[in-house]
């Protein structure tokens, strides 16, 4: 059957539903940009647990989209990971709270059901049009349109958009037909993964094996999912008989070998290979790669999934501000350079932990084995384990989006080295706060995020009111803006909302002499830090913050 001809035009076409490619449909309808998703699957979802840690940074997003009251309700929630040589313990690792604790450091949920909640999101937004059973297999591009070729159930199907997202996977046919090089490496080995529901009296935490007494030539891992479900991957051998060992009578008897002879049931299994994959470029023309379409790490660390939603969401605003004529085009250049730099960490940091956890050959093995016993022996030489630095996201100090600006509107090179939790391009930190007349209790991310918004902090002796009016008279236009103060919650008569910090350690955090202003961006990254000047007209310093997003 011929190819049919475009029905409409899109303003954005996404290839792939996956939790990328629906977290990028639901962040850009939150902006009122209206999407087509392609997917090949004929199903919501993969039905695997596949990507399982989920960040504290990434939990705060999805409570951003409206998602994660399942994910912290049923998740299995962590901050513990204690690693093994044999069966003894010899690294034990926490991630402790971060202040006021809002989120978990790691929840684990079944991607499966993470990628359910946001097509059941997106669906309900009405700006999402999910056309499953789509491989796409073509993409062509001129100056006014994206053209994607896609099979369908009746046969060949196209579409039309402005720009195209492609949230397509390792094998993505997006970079393919670009003729975009996917370089990098993979292992010789994979891993088999199944999950099973069983009560074990047990610590809801990570645990990693080198070599245990129940499988004495590899590495295991083993995590709860919440409620009463566990994950257990295998290190396996590349001459794996798949057809043989995923059967259920061979899955049970490796799941008894870890747990013992408590009653289990097998709920699902599948194999993986170790990839350590970027694309030569993020970006061609109006198509974007995000995910692991641009690029692909070891799940040690979890920052597959983690880091491919910070894609998701650092496009999505600057894909929405543009299309709404909000923004320079030249605002979707950054994407590339923000997210290039923070792969080739990803890159480097897990490529680490592979070559340490799984060497490549008999003296990376030795070598290895070494270090393992050292520990062992002495727990001071723990330290050199490296059992996967988990996911964090990484700052944008060298963004051209990160300026200081000091009281006079000049700026300054942001220091990358400084232990600054405030300066431009880190995430801004976040913590419980009070909204409005009616004291809503939130999140200061749930408040700025979505938007480009003004966060001004008073300095010492400062009066709120008075701050309030001189904001008031210079905000540059469409800016919301915030007056955050631990003291006495002000009734301000002016534009500039109230945010007020009971507990006074987010005031502590972003406070200082003078008065200070922030500029966050919609994915709630900080862009811009100012020294406000202690009398005059601020409108010249906030017009020229707002002029480095827009």
């Amino acid at each position: 059957m011929g190819s049919r001809a475009c029905v409409n035009h899109h303003p954005v076409l996404i290839a792939g539903a996956g939790p990328v490619g629906m977290a990028s449909a639901l962040l850009l309808a939150q902006q009122g940009i209206p999407s087509t998703v392609l997917e090949r699957r004929t199903t919501p979802s993969c039905g695997q647990s596949r990507a399982l840690a989920i960040q504290r940074d990434i939990l705060a997003m999805f409570d951003r989209l409206g998602v994660a009251d399942e994910m912290l309700r049923d998740g299995a929630s962590w901050s513990v990971g204690r690693t093994y040589l044999e069966d003894r313990e010899i690294l034990h690792l926490e991630w402790p709270a971060c202040g006021d604790e809002i989120y978990p450091a790691f929840v684990n949920f079944p991607q499966f059901r993470t990628e359910e909640l946001l097509y059941a999101a997106a669906r309900e937004t009405g700006l999402v049009d999910f056309r499953h059973g789509r491989q796409v297999r073509r993409v062509d591009q001129d100056r006014t349109a994206v053209v994607v070729e896609a099979e369908g159930p009746d046969g060949s199907e196209r579409y039309s958009g402005e720009h195209l997202i492609a949230a397509d996977g390792i094998g993505s046919t997006v970079r393919k037909a670009l003729g975009i090089s996917f370089d990098g490496w993979q292992t010789e080995g994979r891993f088999l993964v199944a999950d099973f529901e069983v009560d074990l009296p047990l610590t809801v935490e990570r645990r990693l094996w080198f070599n245990p007494p129940f499988y004495p030539d590899g590495i295991v891992l083993m995590h709860c999912m919440g409620g009463g479900k566990w994950r257990i991957d295998w290190q396996i051998d590349s001459n794996f008989d798949e057809e043989s060992e995923l059967r259920l009578e061979r899955m049970t008897g490796r799941v008894r070998k870890v747990i013992g002879d408590l009653p289990f049931t097998v709920l699902r299994a599948n194999t993986y290979i170790f990839q350590q994959r970027r694309a030569r470029k993020f970006r061609d023309g109006s198509i974007f790669l995000v995910g692991d379409a641009a690029h692909v790490v070891s799940p040690f660390g979890g920052r597959g999934m983690n880091s491919g939603l910070e894609d998701a969401e650092n496009l999505a605003w600057k894909l929405g501000m543009v299309i709404k004529g909000q923004a320079s085009p030249a605002l979707l250049d950054t994407y590339e350079q923000e997210r290039m730099a923070t792969s080739a960490h990803h890159d480097e940091v897990t490529g680490n932990s592979v070559k340490f956890m799984i060497p490549f050959t008999a003296e990376g093995l030795v070598a290895r084995d070494e270090v393992l016993h050292a520990a062992a022996a002495d727990p001071s030489q723990a330290a050199r384990i490296d059992s996967g630095q988990l996911y964090s996201p990484c700052p944008y100090t060298d963004s051209p989006l990160s300026v200081e600006l000091d009281d006079g509107g000049v700026a300054s090179a942001v220091d990358a080295t400084a232990d600054d939790p405030v300066s431009p391009g880190r995430l801004a930190p976040d913590g419980w706060c009070r909204r409005g007349e009616a004291e809503e209790r939130t999140t200061l991310r749930k408040v700025l995020g979505g938007q480009v918004s003004l966060l001004v902090v008073p300095g010492a002796g400062t009066d709120a009111q008075t701050l309030a009016k001189r904001l008031t008279e210079a905000l540059p236009a469409n800016t919301r803006a915030y007056l955050l103060t631990s003291a006495e919650n002000p009734v301000l008569s002016h534009d500039a909302e109230c945010l007020f910090d009971e507990s006074g350690a987010l005031t502590g955090l972003y406070s200082g002499e003078p008065d200070r202003a922030y500029l966050v961006r919609p994915d709630c990254y900080l862009a811009v830090r100012m020294h406000l000047p202690p009398a005059g007209d601020l409108a010249p310093i906030l017009a020229r913050a707002r002029a480095v997003v827009v």
